[in-house]
This record gives structure tokens, sequence and C-alpha cells, in this order.
């Protein structure tokens, strides 16, 4: 058999797919462990793999599992400490807009109506004087 072949098959396998769906599952809690400041790699690799054996043998979700080793470990209220995993419910805060932050702020500083009206009066006399200038 060829080795292409071979490997088509494997992939059907649903023990592979399983696989699969569990290493994205550990590298997604493993992303998360290392944003809540855990850096050590054996200390992740013990934590996970707490979390994928109590999954094995319990009903529950691993991300509440996973929610249960780790507030113990770290004694942390999860409800008010952790965004939620969705990205796309995240709230965006100034520093991720950079150096635009300034920008991007509701608060910032409005233009004040008199400047606006001596700005308008500055450029329309200088557009006027140039078209006298010119025209004559």
């Amino acid at each position: 058999m060829s080795r292409t072949r071979k490997n088509q098959e494997d992939l059907k396998s649903p023990s592979l797919l399983g696989n699969l769906h569990l290493s994205k599952e550990w590298e997604r809690l493993e992303l998360y462990l290392r944003g809540m400041g855990i850096e050590d790699s054996l200390e992740i690799y013990h934590i996970l793999s707490k979390v994928f054996e109590k999954s094995k043998s319990s009903d529950k979700n691993i991300f509440e599992i996973f929610k249960e080793e780790t507030s113990v470990k770290l004694h942390r209220d999860w409800e008010s400490s952790l965004p939620p995993l969705e990205p796309g419910s995240m709230v965006p805060r100034p520093i991720d807009f950079g150096p635009l932050a300034d920008l991007a702020s509701p608060s910032a500083e409005k233009p004040e109506p008199v400047a606006l009206v001596l700005t308008a009066l500055f450029w329309a006399a200088i557009y006027i004087s140039l078209a006298f200038w010119y025209f004559s």
C-alpha cells in the first residue's frame, strides 16, 4: 500500500479526529494559562494533564474542570478576573489602539466653537484676498 494512501486512511479514523480535537483544546487551555501568567511548561503540563484525566471520567465540560483546577491553584474568582474565551466578545482597551488611543477615546478634546469660527474667518480672509489679487 502506498504511503499517501495509508496516511489518508489514518486521517479518516475517529481516534485521530478525537486526538485532533483534544490537541486543539490542549493548545487553547495552554494559551489561556500562559495568559494568566503561568510560564513554566512543566507546571502547565501537570495542570492540563489533571484536567484531561478528570474530563475522561467526568461528564463535565473541559473548561469547567479547568476552572476548578486553576481556581484552587490561583485562588481567583473566575467571574470577575477572566475575560470570556470568545475573542469576538472581548471589549477593546485603550492600549489595544497603541499611539492612536487618544483619537479612539471618547474623552478626546473637543474643539471650542470660538476657535472654529475664528479659524473659518481666517481662511475665508486668505482665500478672498487671493481671489482679489488674482482677478485684479
